[in-house]
């Protein structure tokens, strides 16, 4: 490939200073003419064509010597840029889990504002007019959100289940309240076996379920109901005083 384009180049070079079948004498001399020295007449046609190829081959070694360069400052670049693109990538994905952090600490500082409390207040373990022993509930909700359902179960194994009416027959192991808001009141009563255990130790859970964003919350109290002291009995001929104790009443 040298040689053929080194031919081209002398031929070029050829071209402006004799016309075409001239000796090599006088291409020498038309040589030493443009060039200005005597030194030029004195080489070959093929000294020129090797000198012509040598250059040629320099210049394409240059060339392929500068294309390696050129691939190796590319590969560099895009080494960087992969670099670059990967700590962007990691870059955004710390953003994102942030955003992440930032949102669910936000929600869960909403939930906390609209969290409702509730007091539970309890009297003493006394008979109903049936005869069965209950233990009267009151829940106030001292704040929070409003409420679409408030559920209410009790876990203890002298516990019946829980009723809205004192004097029913009917118990259920968990019951709806419906809806509630900041200071409502709700009342129950905890039905018990006849010959409970005592001491008595009940656990209430409440279940609340917000009625915008459909949130709930559970939480639960323990409670140590006692046994109600019997009234005093009256001394022969004398009036029984009133002693002022009575059932709990929600």
């Amino acid at each position: 490939m040298h040689v053929t384009v080194g031919l081209e180049a002398f031929a070029a070079l050829r071209r402006p200073v004799e016309p075409a079948n001239v000796d090599d004498r006088r291409f020498r001399e038309a040589l030493a003419l443009r060039f200005g020295s005597s030194e030029w007449s004195g080489m070959g046609t093929e000294t020129w064509i090797a000198i012509v190829g040598a250059g040629i081959s320099f210049a394409a070694a240059g060339i392929a010597v500068w294309q390696a360069r050129l691939a190796k400052d590319q590969a560099r670049t895009a080494k960087d840029s992969s670099v670059s693109a990967r700590r962007q990538a990691e870059a955004a994905e710390k953003q994102v889990q942030l955003m992440q952090r930032q949102i669910e600490g936000e929600e869960r500082n909403r939930l906390d504002a609209e969290k409702p409390i509730f007091t539970v207040e309890h009297g003493e373990v006394a008979d109903d007019d049936n005869s069965q022993r209950c233990v009267g509930l009151r829940l106030t909700q001292d704040k929070g959100t409003s409420l679409s359902n408030v559920r209410v179960s009790v876990v203890e194994t002298s516990v019946k289940g829980i009723r809205l009416v004192r004097d029913s027959w009917d118990a259920l192991t968990a019951i709806d309240l419906g809806t509630s808001a900041d200071r409502a009141v709700h009342r129950l009563w905890i039905a018990l076996e006849y010959n409970y255990v005592d001491p008595l130790q009940v656990t209430v859970r409440i279940e609340a379920t917000a009625r915008d964003s459909g949130a709930s919350w559970s939480s639960e109290r323990v409670i140590f109901p006692t046994q109600l002291p019997p009234e005093p009995r009256a001394q022969t001929g004398r009036m029984r005083r009133p002693t002022g104790r009575g059932a709990f009443t929600p």
